[in-house]
């Protein structure tokens, strides 16, 4: 079994749930189940967000404030209505220019998440995006039509950067 050397390396999340670090629901959770099932190896460094807090402003900015200037890679995954980290389709937070974190209200429960804002992406030097199914595929496709309109379909933020594809 090969392991990749990740000591030194820092993970950040782009969005999180207000729930719990070991709720079903949680970003968190989910990297570690995924990703670190053995648990995290030594020298790798964990930031979550602490969307649980009773002051999910304040969490916020404690966040931003751990947040690297800039973001070396950022992987991203598309929802199936167009949305990428928790910055959903007419969301005042696509037009925050100022602060780099903010919560915010998704569609589903849970609602109440936090997300990295437009300016953490746009300046993240190599940026992923995630879209597997023919629906992402297809969101893909309507969001090359009109790449301006950020409101109906976030991801077109990061049109310009690198897409994979897969059912």
């Amino acid at each position: 079994k090969h392991h990749l050397n990740l000591n030194g390396v820092q993970f950040y999340f782009g969005d999180e749930r207000c729930v719990l670090p070991d709720h079903p629901q949680s970003n968190y959770g989910m990297a570690m189940r995924t990703l670190f099932p053995d648990g995290k190896p030594e020298g790798v460094h964990l930031h979550r967000i602490e969307a649980d807090s009773s002051d999910v402003e304040a969490a916020a900015d404690r966040y931003a404030a751990l947040l690297p200037k800039v973001i070396d890679v950022l992987l991203l995954s598309m929802g199936e209505d167009g949305h990428i980290a928790s910055l959903f389709p007419y969301s005042v937070a696509l037009r925050e220019t100022r602060r780099r974190v903010v919560p915010v209200t998704g569609p589903k429960p849970p609602f109440q998440r936090l997300t990295i804002t437009p300016p953490v992406i746009q300046t993240a030097r190599h940026v992923f995006v995630l879209a597997r199914g023919k629906q992402k595929c297809a969101m893909y496709e309507e969001a090359l039509c009109d790449p301006m309109d950020i409101d109906t379909i976030p991801a077109r933020l990061v049109l310009n950067r690198t897409w994979i594809f897969g059912d």
